[in-house]
């Protein structure tokens, strides 16, 4: 096997990618690089200075503690502690349990995820979107905005408690069908069963996978795979019939037009292409089936010998669509509650699983999608045909809408006001903040949700959060500078007409317009985001062919970035903000330093500061 750790990577995800066993996982966390490359990854996050069960941060961190690991990785001395949990509030007014591992944990745990990636990454399900490099909730509602077409029924899947009920067990055993190494396979187990801490009270872990850790989102996808390919078996098992029949009624219709235009065409061959009596009666027949025959389908939407099945997934939430009778959606459903529950222990939410007709709105991923009621006929030109022809293209197809109670609900939320009478308010707590970061506060918002439902049908109704989110932003200035909203508003249109815009300087002088967003610079893109072939590789192993980062090169130059030592024990501290820094009172000369280098993270020998001190005295 290749030296370089990254290189075995790659060995590894090809093997695994033929189905291949893989061995020998254990010992490849013995390679110093995947370490470094797994905190220049971390580092940015400044939730690494959230503190777990200890007081061990990613502040004061060095190569000599990721040496140390390795060394009890390799004597077997290495266990996880306890995970510290905690309450965060979900949307729907309840909390959710978030998991808080101590920075050296997560640490370990990025260089096995960085490791499962490459075994499973290439064997997952093209139906699976969640927590995947290269795909995300727009992939997911692209699959069922381009796919979906054609169906009648749609099963709404939630599974109850997922992250909290998936069985150790269970999950080991899938794992080792692809992997053949009993310390890996250990060192996971110990990462499951570390326990959780909560209001100091220790709490055993039997079984679920904390949410927060660095490995879990992965783990959840790899228990849910196998869900994945019984879905895949049952699409197949379900799918019957080429196409479906032809609808009689619209037979009858076209073989009467037909006649009527044949009839035509052979009478005016017999006068000379002369008006004849009874010609425009049949031109006014033959236009009033063509219209009939809009509005009937071509095919039968209810043929018992044409039969398909969709399935996308996203996390735990997973839609199947049908296309067949409601009896067969309830059979399906059946099945996969006991596949559920006899194979991978889990319980299929009786009130959340929902079977819903396609002409009604179903919501998923924060979006609502059904079947379009409208009928569209456009000309279009196919590679046999020499003038293009009309068809219907919105027969049967599926549009992604925005639900107006999230609009609703994001202009309460955000502080813009009530979008059903129209009620402007001020946002109070960014008074105190400078116009400037007013202005960025909600042009950051604002593209956010623009960005979220930019792939919806009805993305226009945006329109109406972005007025409301402006005379809020006019609101909340005019209370600043205590004027009125009428004079603010004026006064910022001057610069560029009908756009609010505050000048400020740059450091070399210059004036800057800075703009407050309007949804007409925010263009919807054209058609939908397409899924990744399967025989692309999505997730491409590019670091055996990048060099060092700049703080990878930082970390391993072993240099004091105060004093320039190549000598004593090197150590990186980190802070939040720099704004922090410059908010405190008493800078120590470690502040300083960072401040004057404008760098959140430095490098610094433990006893650089004496040094500096006892040489300044000298």
């Amino acid at each position: 096997m290749a030296t370089n750790p990254f290189r075995q990577l790659d060995v590894i995800r090809n093997a695994s990618k033929e189905g291949k066993i893989i061995t020998d996982c254990y010992r490849l966390m013995y390679k110093r690089d995947l370490w470094i490359k797994a905190y220049a990854k971390l580092y940015p996050n400044s939730g690494n200075l959230t503190k777990g069960t200890s007081e061990e941060t990613i502040d004061g961190f060095s190569l000599q503690k990721i040496d140390e690991i390795i060394e009890e990785l390799k004597v077997g001395t290495f266990r996880f502690a306890p995970v510290r949990r905690v309450y965060i509030p979900k949307a729907n007014g309840k909390k959710r349990p978030l998991g808080v591992p101590n920075f050296k944990d997560k640490l370990v745990q990025e260089v096995m995820r960085m490791i499962l990636e490459n075994v499973y990454e290439p064997t997952f399900s093209e139906n699976s979107h969640g927590f995947r490099e290269g795909r995300s909730c727009h992939t997911a509602l692209s699959q069922i905005k381009n796919t979906w077409k054609g169906l009648t029924w749609c099963i709404e899947g939630d599974i109850k408690g997922f992250f909290d009920n998936i069985d150790h067990t269970v999950l080991l055993k899938l794992i080792s069908k692809k992997i053949n190494d009993c310390r890996f396979l250990l060192l996971i187990h110990n990462a499951l069963s570390s326990g959780v801490m909560e209001n100091w009270t220790f709490h055993k872990t039997y079984s679920g996978t904390p949410q927060g850790g660095i490995i879990s989102p992965l783990l959840a996808n790899m228990y849910l795979d196998e869900f994945d390919k019984f879905m895949e078996g049952q699409m197949k098992k379900f799918d019957k019939g080429k196409l479906r029949e032809r609808n009689k009624d619209y037979t009858k219709i076209r073989s009467d037009i037909r006649t009527k235009s044949r009839k035509i065409e052979s009478h005016d061959k017999r006068n000379g292409h002369t008006d004849w009596k009874g010609r425009e009666e049949l031109i006014l027949n033959i236009q009033e089936l063509k219209q009939k025959q809009i509005e009937i389908p071509s095919v039968d939407p209810m043929d018992k010998n044409y039969q398909r099945m969709k399935y996308v997934r996203y996390a735990d939430d997973f839609v199947v669509g049908i296309a067949g009778s409601k009896e067969s959606a309830i059979n399906i459903k059946e099945a996969i509650k006991n596949y559920l529950k006899e194979e991978l222990l889990l319980d299929l939410s009786v009130e959340k699983t929902l079977i819903t007709h396609l002409e009604n709105p179903i919501p998923f991923l924060g979006y609502e999608f059904c079947k379009w009621n409208e009928t569209k006929v456009t000309r279009v030109l196919y590679k046999n045909q020499k003038h293009p022809l009309k068809k219907r293209t919105l027969s049967g197809a599926i549009k992604l809408e925005i639900p107006e109670k999230k609009l609703k609900a994001f202009a309460l939320t955000n502080g813009y006001g009530n979008l059903d009478n129209f009620k402007i308010i001020h946002r109070a707590k960014l008074i105190n903040n400078s116009e400037l970061e007013i202005l960025y506060t909600y042009n950051a918002e604002l593209r956010g949700i623009a960005n979220y439902y930019k792939l919806a049908n009805n993305y226009h109704h945006l329109d109406k959060l972005f007025y409301l989110a402006e005379s809020s932003f006019i609101k909340t200035i005019a209370n600043k500078r205590r004027s009125t909203s009428m004079k603010v508003a004026s006064s910022m249109r001057t610069h560029k007409q009908g756009v609010l815009c505050l000048i400020r300087k740059d450091n070399k002088g210059n004036e800057k317009l800075h703009q407050f967003v309007k949804l007409k610079d925010l263009p919807k893109p054209k058609g939908a985001i397409k899924v990744d072939l399967p025989e692309t590789d999505v997730l491409v192993n590019s670091v055996k062919y990048s060099g060092r980062t700049e703080f990878e090169q930082r970390l391993l130059a072993n240099k004091c970035e105060a004093c320039g030592t190549t000598e004593g024990q090197m150590e990186v501290h980190h802070v939040r903000k720099l704004k922090d820094l410059k908010d405190k009172k008493h800078l120590t000369y470690l502040d300083k330093k960072m401040i004057e280098r404008n760098r959140k993270h430095l490098s610094f020998v433990t006893n650089a500061i004496t040094t500096i001190m006892k040489n300044k005295f000298l």
